[in-house]
C-alpha cells in the first residue's frame, strides 16, 4: 500500500503538479475577489484538486497498470483505496488553501463573515470530493473517456445551484446556514459526504478492472 501511494505521489509531482500550482494561483486570485464577497475562484481551485485521483487513474488505465498490479502482493481494495486517499489528501489541501485565502482576505478587506467562511469551506470540500464519489466508480466501470462526461454534467449542475445561491442575495444561504449552528450543519453534511465516499469506494472495488475487459 505504501508503494502504491509513493507511486501516485511521484506521478503527481512529475506529471500533474500543474494542477496544484494552478489551484494555488486560483486561491490567490480568490483573495482579491473576496473584496466583493465572491468565492468563485476558491471553488474552482477545489474542482482542480478534485481532478487528481481521476487523472492518476487515467494514467494507470492507459498504461495497463492493473495488469502489473496482478503480480504484486496487494489487494484490489488497496489499489482502489490509494486513489480515494489521494482524493482525501486533495480535499485537505484545498481546505487548507481556502482557510489561508479567507484569512488573508479578512486581513486585507474585512469582508469575510462566518457564514461565508462556512459556505466556502463546504463548497470547496464538496467540489473536491465530487470526482471521488461519482467519477471514480464510473471510471473503473466504463473508462475515463466515457465517465468524464458525467463529471462535466455534475459540475454544470453544481455551478447552476451556486449561481442561484449567489443571485438570491444571501437569502438562500442564510436559510441553509444560519449564523447560530452553521458549524454544526457543516459537520453533519461533511459526515454524510464521507459516508458516501466510503460507499463509492466499495462500488469502485466491485467494478475494478471492468473497464479493461
Amino acid at each position: 500500500m505504501k508503494g502504491l501511494l509513493l507511486k501516485d505521489a511521484y506521478q503527481t509531482w512529475c506529471y500533474i503538479r500543474w494542477i496544484i500550482l494552478v489551484s494555488i494561483a486560483m486561491m490567490l486570485v480568490g483573495v482579491f475577489c473576496m473584496k466583493e464577497g465572491s468565492n468563485f475562484f476558491m471553488q474552482y481551485s477545489g474542482i482542480m484538486l478534485g481532478m487528481l485521483p481521476m487523472t492518476l487513474l487515467a494514467y494507470d488505465q492507459n498504461s495497463r497498470f492493473s495488469a502489473y498490479c496482478a503480480a504484486l502482493p496487494v489487494t484490489k481494495e488497496q489499489i482502489v483505496g490509494g486513489k480515494y486517499l489521494i482524493g482525501l489528501c486533495g480535499m485537505a489541501l484545498a481546505e487548507l488553501l481556502s482557510m489561508a485565502a479567507l484569512a488573508a482576505a479578512q486581513l486585507l478587506w474585512g469582508t469575510v463573515t462566518v457564514q461565508l467562511t462556512v459556505a466556502t469551506l463546504f463548497q470547496v470540500a464538496m467540489l473536491t470530493l465530487l470526482g471521488n464519489i461519482i467519477l471514480l466508480p464510473l471510471t473503473y466501470r466504463f473508462g475515463y473517456e466515457k465517465a468524464k462526461y458525467v463529471y462535466y454534467l455534475c459540475i454544470g449542475m453544481l455551478g447552476g445551484l451556486m449561481g442561484i445561491t449567489v443571485s438570491s442575495g444571501g437569502i438562500l444561504l442564510n436559510s441553509i446556514l444560519p449564523a447560530q449552528g452553521s458549524l454544526l450543519v457543516l459537520v453533519a453534511v461533511l459526515a454524510a459526504v464521507l459516508a458516501l465516499h466510503a460507499a463509492s469506494w466499495r462500488l469502485s472495488v466491485a467494478w475494478y478492472g471492468k473497464a479493461e475487459q
